[in-house]
């Protein structure tokens, strides 16, 4: 547990370091979309995930590797030496964690928060865009949904936007009553 604070608390002083710098680069856009396209590769290939895990690979091969790689994405090129350092500090295993950090990061500058929904069911586009309106009301940015199924929360939804936790959903509600009587009759 403490490893994975200390993980974190390293991916986001890389990030907010990488934040600043692309903000007063003023290359926020294109970033955002390096880091888009790097997120969807880590998450699509097993192979590159371990490529990045890998610490047996000298950190020169690593670096020639991204650069290789940043070029035929057409990666800004603060984007490249950012991975370069990530592959010389052997940080290239938190780079998911430093993507998160830079996304909430750029959503925030522009006035944007993601929402975690979480339903039973599939949503329609209009439901989306019902519950980003009222979100966005509540929370007085532009709110974009993340969301996710899952059938064992039986109806209603679970949001979470930052630290904030709404559970409306069926499951909760009767968990919360069990609760209530649980504790009434002792």
């Amino acid at each position: 547990m403490a490893r994975q604070t200390k993980q974190q608390d390293i991916a986001k002083r890389y990030a907010l370091a990488f934040f600043d710098l692309a903000k007063e680069q003023n290359c926020l856009d294109s970033v955002s979309s390096d880091f888009q396209k790097l997120s969807l590769v880590l998450s699509e290939s097993g192979d590159f995930q371990k490529f990045i895990r890998n610490t047996t690979l000298h950190r020169a091969d690593q670096m020639k590797v991204l650069t290789v790689l940043g070029k035929r994405a057409e990666f800004n090129v603060l984007t490249q030496k950012f991975l370069g350092i990530l592959a010389m500090k052997r940080r290239l295993g938190i780079l998911q964690k430093i993507i998160s950090v830079v996304h909430d990061e750029i959503s925030h500058h522009k006035g944007e928060v993601t929402a975690g929904v979480t339903a039973a069911y599939a949503l329609e586009p209009a439901q989306m865009a019902g519950i980003a309106a009222a979100l966005g009301k509540v929370c007085g940015m532009t709110v974009k949904i993340k969301l996710k199924q899952d059938a064992s929360i039986v109806g209603g939804l679970v949001i979470k936007i930052g630290s904030r936790l709404i559970d409306s959903s069926i499951k909760g509600k009767l968990e919360r009553l069990h609760r209530v009587l649980k504790n009434s009759s002792t």
